[in-house]
């Protein structure tokens, strides 16, 4: 009688813990998903009344916006849209990585005598309040690599 009641209770526990799920699992987002639309500053000892960057990434459209403003949040607006996946006679952009918190990309451009591959790295820090950029540049006349960090923000891109 005991092995039957131990062997059920046995049987009771491994359907329970083996069947349940974790919710985070089923919840967690790609980075595009969880950040579409979310705009960022750039980190800046600029004044934003002097010069501003911002960027914002598109999940639909799978593209990237950044709006240059050379005068400031409230003056002109430079926009430019660009694809995240790409392949024309200038060359190509392939996302290698998309998970929750970093988003990789590689692309090659050619022309101009400065053909090159680059690799940005996108990661968002700080409970989601911070974004790191890092941009590898290989094959190309300079090799090297750049760092830029964001903030995000309230601001709109002003994109007409």
């Amino acid at each position: 009688m005991k092995k039957t009641v131990l062997l059920s209770l046995l049987l009771v526990l491994i359907l329970t813990f083996g069947c349940s799920s974790n919710e985070d699992d089923n919840e967690s987002q790609t980075f595009l998903e969880k950040y579409d639309g979310v705009v960022w500053l750039e980190d800046s000892s600029n004044s934003l009344n002097d010069y501003a960057s911002l960027i914002q990434f598109l999940q639909t459209s799978k593209s990237l916006v950044v709006n240059e403003m050379p005068n400031g949040i409230d003056g002109f607006s430079n926009c430019d849209t660009k694809p995240l996946t790409y392949e024309d006679s200038f060359g190509f952009s392939i996302i290698t990585e998309n998970t929750e918190d970093t988003f990789v990309r590689n692309y090659s451009y050619l022309g101009g005598g400065n053909n090159g591959t680059v690799t940005e790295s996108f990661t968002v820090t700080n409970q989601g309040k911070s974004l790191r950029i890092r941009v590898v540049y290989t094959d190309t006349p300079i090799p090297g690599s750049t760092v830029f960090y964001y903030s995000r923000s309230n601001l709109g891109m002003n994109c007409d």
